[in-house]
């Protein structure tokens, strides 16, 4: 069997777009005016030196809600512990309260779920493969597995974090085949219960991978990013090594990838709500 050296995070250059919408609760839902001065700015300047961008906040006298940007090694676990500890010492600076201990996570992207999930499955068409008689192409959809909304949960948390990511090979030379595509794809699935996340959706073509999926809220994406770089990498030298000496190639992947978080709703559509939902408070406070 042919090898081709790890890959390591630090050597990734990532084009990415991480947006994070986060929702908490004032303890036991008691109201309380303070929390309404609690604006994006005074969020940044409190979160800032964890690198943390707040895109916007709106609080309420009983919840506060926001739209964060994070990096790829940033796991959604710990980027509300960082904001909601920064947050929670300047709420009881002020007033003595407290939050309640769960919150809300889901990400956004400028993209829905709706649009994702029809460019993935177009990829063929797009670039040209889907009229030969035995295209070099393997898409496919994965259903969920009993037990995956639970496994991809967190205790006093409601979860939904959805990535795009898309990796290209080395010097774009094409080494996939359907063979080949679909015998990552179940190296990716035997990676699910171990590095906490799930396929949604695969779609390979000959010089590159788009790839659908969810994980839990202590998973950062780009560290999974390297797991599947490197689980992909195996599968090829191992079983399809024909296929990568005829490429030319010296490892699988060039070391880059795009990373894009999405969800039901685009981000520009959760900032106007947010900014909704603070006209409404400041019209009934």
């Amino acid at each position: 069997m042919l090898n081709a050296i790890d890959y390591v995070l630090d050597e990734l250059r990532f084009a990415y777009s991480y947006h994070v919408y986060l929702r908490w609760q004032t303890h036991r839902n008691r109201p309380n005016k303070d929390l309404t001065r609690l604006d994006a700015n005074t969020l940044g300047m409190l979160v800032g030196h964890h690198s943390i961008h707040i895109l916007e906040c709106e609080a309420g006298p009983r919840e506060i809600r926001m739209m964060v940007s994070l990096r790829p090694s940033d796991t959604v676990a710990a980027c509300e512990g960082k904001i909601k500890g920064q947050a929670a010492k300047w709420l009881r600076e002020r007033s003595g309260e407290r939050f309640s201990r769960g919150y809300f996570a889901c990400t956004s992207g400028q993209s829905t779920a709706d649009e994702i999930g029809a460019y993935l499955a177009s990829q063929g068409e797009h670039h040209g493969y889907a009229a030969q008689i035995r295209p070099p192409l393997h898409v496919d959809t994965f259903e969920p597995q009993p037990g995956d909304e639970t496994r991809l949960q967190s205790p006093h948390a409601r979860t939904r974090l959805r990535f795009h990511v898309v990796f290209a090979t080395w010097r774009r030379q094409g080494v996939f085949g359907a063979q080949a595509g679909a015998a990552i794809a179940r190296a990716w699935r035997d990676l699910e219960q171990t590095s906490r996340f799930a396929l949604l959706k695969v779609s390979f073509v000959p010089d590159h991978v788009h790839i659908a999926l969810s994980v839990h809220p202590v998973v950062a994406p780009g560290p999974l990013v390297v797991d599947l770089m490197n689980a992909a990498q195996v599968v090829i030298w191992r079983d399809f090594s024909a296929d990568a000496i005829r490429a030319r190639i010296e490892r699988l992947w060039q070391p880059s990838a795009y990373l894009g978080s999405y969800g039901d709703l685009a981000t520009p559509q959760v900032q106007a709500y947010l900014r909704s939902y603070r006209s409404r408070e400041s019209a009934t406070g």
